[in-house]
């Protein structure tokens, strides 16, 4: 058997307590890496020094290129695994999660690419059994954003076919890559979380808006009409109105809010969910 090499890609900018966390998780795994990418755009904490003075062999990229599907991108160029595992620099992996997700490659050669659940930071992981759901995930992955980043691993290859992350996306980039995945190759994802995340308190509520324009966009350009229904495609592209339309009251563009209810129920009138959150612009 002819042994698969990883390579791991952390983008990081102005994060060196976390980045040190984030590899040292890396460096703790049960099967270890064959290479570890750090790509930096401008960090001023100090980042570079503290990673170069690490005694783990890592390898530090630098660039002008700002956003993390540039920094995935640079790392995805530079990488010479033949699987590209990626985690950001505020994240953790569990000690097994390496191990697990390639192990599952293993036995399922047609599988292009894993993920599994998340959970906090503050919370425990349990490995028991991992339970999988595989094969076409295309409609599942389209009807609901499921996959973190964090706990992707993606055979080299696969980019060759439907390309690297979007860099004009600033939001929901990974969303996209996973559905341009998702459409033509056979995905695999673990109930059992394999990584810590920290939940982020410091977004605003214009990139909570922008992350939903962006997502409702990913969405139609990723929609292929031969997988999914009609219905089905306005259920998903509705649901997001109404999540952009709260967003919205909550930023206090009521009337805005209140286009998007509107449109969520045009696009798909059997949901009373937009009905009651549209009152809500009316009555108050």
């Amino acid at each position: 058997m002819i042994k698969k090499t990883i390579s791991v890609i952390i983008p990081t900018f102005n994060r060196k307590d976390t980045l040190k966390e984030a590899i040292n998780s890396v460096f703790a795994q049960t099967l270890l890496p064959d290479e570890v990418i750090i790509v930096d755009c401008g960090s001023k904490d100090g980042t570079k020094d503290a990673v170069l003075k690490s005694s783990q062999k890592i390898t530090f990229l630098e660039t002008k290129i700002s956003g993390a599907s540039a920094q995935r991108n640079t790392g995805i160029s530079h990488a010479k695994g033949d699987f590209i595992a990626f985690l950001d620099d505020d994240d953790i992996w569990h000690p097994q999660k390496l191990k697990i997700q390639m192990d599952f490659f293993e036995t399922h050669p047609e599988i292009a690419m894993t993920s599994s659940e998340i959970v906090r930071i503050e919370d425990n992981i349990i490995i028991k059994k991992p339970s999988w759901i595989f094969g076409d995930l295309y409609l599942k992955l389209f009807m609901e954003s499921f996959i973190h980043t964090s706990t992707v691993i993606i055979k080299r290859d696969v980019f060759d076919k439907v390309g690297h992350f979007n860099e004009h996306y600033l939001r929901a980039e990974d969303y996209d890559l996973w559905l341009r995945i998702s459409r033509i190759f056979s995905l695999a994802h673990t109930t059992s979380p394999l990584a810590w995340i920290r939940k982020c308190e410091t977004r605003l509520s214009n990139d909570k808006i922008d992350l939903r324009n962006t997502a409702m966009k990913v969405l139609k350009e990723q929609y292929d009409p031969h997988k999914i229904s009609e219905r089905k495609y306005d259920k998903r592209i509705s649901n997001i109105e109404i999540s952009l339309g709260r967003r919205y009251v909550m930023a206090g563009n009521r009337e805005e809010g209140k286009k998007q209810f509107l449109s969520a129920i045009k696009r798909y009138p059997f949901s009373i969910r937009p009905y009651r959150y549209l009152l809500s612009t009316i009555i108050k």
